[in-house]
């Protein structure tokens, strides 16, 4: 590094994780250049043309206890835009929906016996009062199921929804996996057991586009449709990025992609860094219909049966539709793997098999109600951290002089959400400025 000048970060990738980094870094002093490969920010939190209306390509939902978040958007002047609203929540099973808002509704939830819906709402109660989840983290989750709620509410709601939500594979997880859910969730119920969940208005991508426009204003480079081919190395430590064929020269090079194009990204002598990181991923098919009516009475279905989708969300319950022109929005995701047959599908036949579900579960669908329909997919979604691997989190400082590994492989036992995605990157950037150099305490972002 030269003396007296600013340290030059190069961060690959525009998602959430990797704007907020940037800007972070931008507000701790250094010369940052963000690399994205698409056209524009956001990631999987972006959002697409759907016959006119702008988007979210899959669904987000923010909680009351979003406190990064939350934080992020008043900072970047975009608080007055954050709507919360009560939801409702339901179970489907045996040809029935079961409503599932509050004491009421589970006093009278006829898809478990008393005894067993005491068990229930017990076990909830203890994952959102547990604090530390270290003892949880060798423990298979059915077996800790078992012992806490009992043969009939795991036959009967648990295992049927792991395998629609892991494709079939639930018996790698740890407890840790639906005490990070359940312990989440905790902020979102009120005292009489309904659900409050909230949204920005403009989607996750406005916000990711301020954090964007901060960082540029902080003299950020964001650079849209640049792809990053590898890593360039010089005496076993980092020194930068191979740009469309052009290397250029950091002091610090934090990639933020997912584990598969980690690894692409990564040259030969660097390919060991790939056994701290998962090896299996889940991605997502999701069908995304635009209605003329709502189908569903609320905001998501728990299917407690074999099904083709995990679930069925109506978004319009918390975003409303005045971004849809009066139209509200269905999601119906199957979270399979990338090999699964689902990836190379045909639309038409994703429509008719998910939309036959949606047939079961809302038996006033009507396909005339529906004013268009989409498929979108994503074969990277999200890393299974399965049972017994060690490390747990691969690190972010692998030894490595000259580079830093930041990705979601790397949140745990936290979900991927963007709370606890912008919480990362905060905690990364706050990392790597000390070790650059001793920098200003970051000013908040500039509106």
């Amino acid at each position: 590094m030269t003396t007296g000048a600013r340290p030059r970060a190069a961060i690959v990738g525009g998602g959430v994780l990797g704007t907020v980094l940037t800007l972070r870094l931008a507000q701790a002093g250094c010369d940052v250049t963000l690399l994205e490969r698409a056209e524009t920010l956001g990631g999987l939190a972006g959002t697409f043309d759907f016959d006119g209306h702008r988007v979210d390509r899959f669904y987000h939902v923010i909680v009351p206890s979003d406190a990064r978040m939350i934080g992020l958007a008043e900072e970047l002047g975009l608080g007055g835009e954050l709507r919360f609203r009560p939801v409702e929540a339901a179970f489907w099973a045996g040809g029935r929906m079961y409503p599932l808002d509050g004491v009421g509704d589970l006093l009278r939830f006829g898809l478990l016996s008393p005894s067993a819906r005491l068990r229930l709402a017990w076990f909830v109660a203890q994952c959102q009062l547990r604090r530390r989840y270290e003892s949880l983290e060798d423990v298979p989750l059915e077996r800790w199921l078992r012992r806490h709620c009992g043969r009939q509410v795991v036959e009967r709601i648990w295992r049927p929804l792991l395998d629609s939500r892991f494709d079939g594979r639930h018996d790698e997880l740890p407890a840790t996996y639906l005490w990070a859910r359940t312990n989440r969730m905790r902020s979102a119920r009120s005292q009489g057991g309904s659900e409050t969940m909230g949204h920005l208005v403009g989607g996750h991508e406005r916000l990711i586009e301020a954090a964007g426009a901060a960082a540029r204003e902080l003299g950020a480079d964001i650079r849209l449709g640049a792809g990053v081919e590898t890593l360039a190395t010089d005496g076993g430590r980092v020194t930068g990025v191979v740009v469309d064929g052009e290397t250029e020269r950091f002091d610090l090079t934090i990639p933020t992609l997912q584990a598969p194009a980690l690894g692409r990204l990564l040259p030969e002598e660097l390919q060991d860094l790939m056994a701290a990181y998962p090896s299996r991923h889940l991605g997502v098919v999701c069908l995304i219909l635009k209605l003329r009516r709502s189908v569903m009475p609320c905001y998501a279905v728990n299917i407690c049966e074999p099904t083709p989708i995990t679930t069925v969300v109506e978004t319009s319950h918390v975003l409303g539709t005045e971004h849809t022109g009066g139209l509200r929005l269905a999601y119906l995701p199957k979270y399979c793997e990338r090999s699964a047959p689902e990836f190379t599908e045909d639309d038409h036949s994703i429509y008719t098999r998910f939309t036959g579900m949606l047939e079961r579960l809302a038996p006033g669908f009507d396909h005339a109600d529906v004013a268009a329909w989409t498929v979108q997919r994503a074969p990277i979604v999200e890393p299974v951290h399965a049972l017994g691997h060690r490390p747990r989190i691969a690190p972010v400082w692998a030894g490595i002089d000259g580079l830093a590994l930041a990705s979601a492989g790397q949140i745990y036992p936290r979900l991927l959400n963007g709370d606890s995605v912008i919480g990362f990157a905060e905690d990364v950037a706050d990392q790597a400025a000390r070790r650059l150099r001793p920098l200003p305490v970051r000013e908040p972002a500039v509106r």
